[in-house]
């Protein structure tokens, strides 16, 4: 997770350090509801525990909520700055267990050299810097088109239902191939990374979260099978993340790179 905060969007930024976009993460207070009652998600739009800025409404390309009954729309409406923070408000039916997505319509960001093979250090994309190195581009500001794909994992009452595997359409997806909620600590969970509703093989993804006292979970760096399925061991109870991006060179006047973000919230029991 970046260390470095963005101060400045869709600019050249001038303070050193690896500045990028952001991460988003969707997270709960409790992951572990009550059915046909309401709930009350957070969207981070910086790293898992902080927020840089909230999210505009205009920027919200799907909201959808789907459990038990099926995929359901969210009306944006229910999105609503807190601050920095964004507030989801929806509700839960029958029991069982529960996806709410969210995607973002892609912005643009530029930055300088060094900066932006820092931000690729710290994502595991070492391919991408690995090809600017060869190409002699290490020092040449990258302007850079990303989209974000997010989506969170709840369980309502005791019951579980297989809406956890929902695949849910957007350009970059992380999909478990468990229910997280029928796991705990010390258990190991396989999901599948999709890009464009094929398995993502190959793509370097990232596993942590803070655990029941608050600490950071030591990041682990996987690397997709054949199959694009990453195997994550649940060392700790508490709240967790899978994130993978998906980053494509491209030869278009004033853009060099479009990437795609995908996030997984869940949480791991005792």
């Amino acid at each position: 997770m970046r260390r470095t905060r963005l101060l400045v969007p869709a600019l050249v930024l001038a303070s050193s350090g690896a500045l990028a976009a952001h991460d988003l993460f969707l997270k709960l207070s409790e992951y572990f509801v009550r059915p046909d009652a309401p709930v009350r998600i957070t969207a981070l739009n910086g790293t898992f525990t902080t927020s840089e800025n909230a999210i505009a409404r205009a920027r919200v390309a799907d909201l959808s909520l789907a459990g038990p009954g099926g995929r359901q729309p969210v009306d944006t409406a229910r999105l609503a700055a807190e601050g920095t923070r964004t507030a989801i408000r929806t509700r839960t039916g029958s029991a069982g267990t529960y996806v709410l997505g969210l995607s973002l319509r892609p912005s643009e960001i530029t930055l300088k050299g060094e900066q932006f093979n820092e931000y690729l250090r710290e994502e595991g994309l070492l391919t991408t810097l690995a090809a600017r190195r060869a190409a002699g581009e290490l020092a040449r500001p990258s302007t850079e088109r990303y989209a974000k794909h997010v989506k969170v994992i709840f369980q309502a009452g005791a019951a579980h239902s297989e809406s956890y595997a929902t695949v849910f359409g957007y350009p970059v997806e992380v999909v478990p191939l468990t229910n997280p909620y029928e796991l705990k600590a010390g258990d190991t969970l396989s999901l599948r990374l999709l890009k464009n509703g094929a398995p993502a093989a190959g793509i370097a993804a990232l596993a942590g979260g803070r655990n029941t006292a608050g600490s950071a979970i030591p990041t682990a760096a996987l690397l997709a099978d054949h199959d694009g399925v990453v195997r994550v061991w649940l060392r700790a109870p508490g709240t967790w993340y899978v994130k993978f991006i998906s980053m494509t060179r491209v030869s278009e006047p004033k853009l060099d790179y479009i990437s795609q973000w995908a996030t997984l919230t869940f949480a791991v029991r005792r």
